[in-house]
């Protein structure tokens, strides 16, 4: 007797182009595969109730598909030769390459008023073992990064996109020959949490996030949307610390930087320790508000949590104002 068998999520894997034309998959290119953790598909279709009356006591004679917008979230450790693709499709300027090995990849926030300030778009293929799922038209929503020091780094993102291709049990072009680079996945333990140019050596764990508030459009002529659209970017966190002295800047002296307007430069880099090739990336918020500051004596020592907003401001942009701008090094020379 033959029994078909369930497929193995380990077969998967994730793909994304940037597209040249907004909405349209390109014929070729150059792929990012990204190692990925948890990947999910969701088809966010609206469905029309129709309740008219007709003579019945009855609540609902019918379900008609309305509206549709399709979303891919996945989880990924940070390898610093594909997660600029990363950045740039949640921020959107063009990556600035300086460097001649390794490479130094400066991506901020796109300000271009002409053209709504859009990140780019992009089209994503995700195979899970059973059948291969194209949505064009992908825009970036949100970011998360976590860390700690017993951790990898990892990050979860948000697209929304337009509704998925047919599945096929195999991807067309451009998503023919998935390749995985070589690069190491960075620890967290080797990150530096420099505040007010001073590092601060007690962050026990972090999170880091951006967002664009992403929603689809939507116009008469078509189900899916037309286009989805990025809005502003808000950049925010947290840290939890070690309190190791009576002059802890969040909470106490005469200025302190959780109770005030007093913003800090804060720099968060990530560094790659097991790497041949230097690698890195560095989060720069020049203006950091910190806030919420609550501290705890309920393990056997003291600590705190303080949440953090980056403020807009010139030295962080691309052009006009930015609240963060991100710089990684790695051994890439072309730009992403």
């Amino acid at each position: 007797m033959t029994t078909n068998a369930p497929f193995l999520s380990a077969n998967g894997w994730l793909g994304i182009i940037p597209e040249v034309t907004r909405g349209t998959t390109p014929a070729s290119g150059t792929v990012q595969y990204i190692p990925t953790m948890d990947p999910h598909i969701t088809p966010t279709l609206t469905w029309l109730n129709d309740p008219a009356f007709r003579a019945s006591p009855v609540e609902n004679y019918d379900q008609v598909p309305g509206t549709r917008v399709d979303e891919v979230d996945f989880k990924c450790y940070l390898y610093n030769d594909t997660f600029p693709v990363v950045l740039k499709g949640i921020l959107g300027s063009t990556d600035t390459v300086t460097g001649s090995g390794p490479y130094v990849h400066t991506i901020g926030l796109l300000n271009a008023p002409t053209t709504g300030s859009q990140p780019p778009s992009y089209s994503i293929c995700l195979f899970d073992a059973a059948d291969a799922y194209v949505i064009s038209g992908s825009q970036a929503d949100q970011l998360d990064l976590s860390f700690g020091p017993s951790t990898l780094i990892e990050a979860t993102t948000k697209y929304k996109g337009n509704p998925w291709t047919t599945p096929t049990t195999s991807a067309g072009a451009p998503f023919t020959s998935p390749t995985f680079g070589s690069i190491v996945a960075a620890p967290a333990w080797d990150t530096t949490v420099s505040i007010a140019a001073s590092q601060n050596w007690n962050v026990q764990d972090g999170k880091l996030t951006i967002m664009r508030k992403t929603e689809p459009i939507f116009t008469l002529g078509q189900q899916g949307p037309n286009p989805v659209f990025a809005g502003t970017c808000e950049v925010k966190g947290s840290f939890t610390i070690v309190v190791n002295s009576n002059a802890d800047p969040f909470s106490t002296g005469s200025s302190p930087t959780a109770l005030v307007r007093n913003q800090q430069a804060l720099v968060v880099t990530f560094n790659d320790p097991n790497s041949a090739t230097p690698t890195s990336l560095a989060l720069t918020m020049t203006k950091a508000q910190f806030e919420n500051v609550k501290r705890s004596s309920s393990k056997s020592f003291v600590e705190l949590t303080v949440d953090f907003v980056a403020v807009a401001n010139a030295t962080d942009a691309i052009s006009g104002y930015s609240p963060i701008k991100t710089v990684t090094t790695n051994s890439v020379s072309a730009a992403y």
